[in-house]
């Protein structure tokens, strides 16, 4: 890469980072995880800067195979233990940082439960706001399956048991 290459790649990196980072920790559900990801993300487009023409796309699709591969290889070794909760910062996006803290935790142990492509469309369709046209073009899918499979996730995410007590309210005090 020459220099005017570098500084278009390195403006991206501070326009489109933290997005690329919040979604890879939404896919990725763990955020050392998720960094792995991101800075695998990052590798990748490098290496092909000069021939890419969008970007974002690109990055979107990287991470969501980077994401896809990684949870194929997971499945085939045991699980490790984890030694305790992980550090949660909430999103600094969220207007009321304490129901973000609050909520955040819930959140990814919900969508941790969804298969692989239902919490990429799930991400991309409610948490980066991409049209199921969008979508279905990023995945590589038909909007029919976007449609089904993200009625299918939404139906598993409200009946999920921590989601359920954070929004459901008793009227006996």
């Amino acid at each position: 890469m020459d220099r005017k290459q570098t500084r278009a790649f390195e403006g991206f990196v501070a326009e489109s980072g933290d997005t690329l980072l919040r979604m890879a920790t939404l896919l990725a559900s763990d955020p050392q995880t998720a960094e792995d990801v991101y800075q695998e993300t990052l590798q990748r487009l490098a290496a092909r800067w000069p021939r890419i023409d969008n970007p974002k796309a690109f990055s979107r699709r990287v991470l969501h195979n980077i994401v896809i591969d990684r949870a194929r290889a997971q499945q085939r070794r045991p699980r490790e233990l984890e030694f305790g909760p992980a550090y949660d910062n909430g999103d600094t996006r969220s207007g009321d940082s304490l129901a973000a803290i609050e909520l955040r935790p819930a959140l990814l142990a919900a969508l941790d439960t969804l298969p692989p492509q239902q919490r990429a469309i799930v991400v991309l369709r409610y948490f980066d706001d991409h049209s199921e046209a969008d979508t279905a073009d990023l995945l590589g899918v038909s909007t029919g399956t976007v449609k089904s499979t993200a009625s299918r996730a939404v139906a598993q995410l409200r009946s999920h048991p921590g989601l359920t007590a954070l929004f459901t309210t008793s009227d006996t005090p």
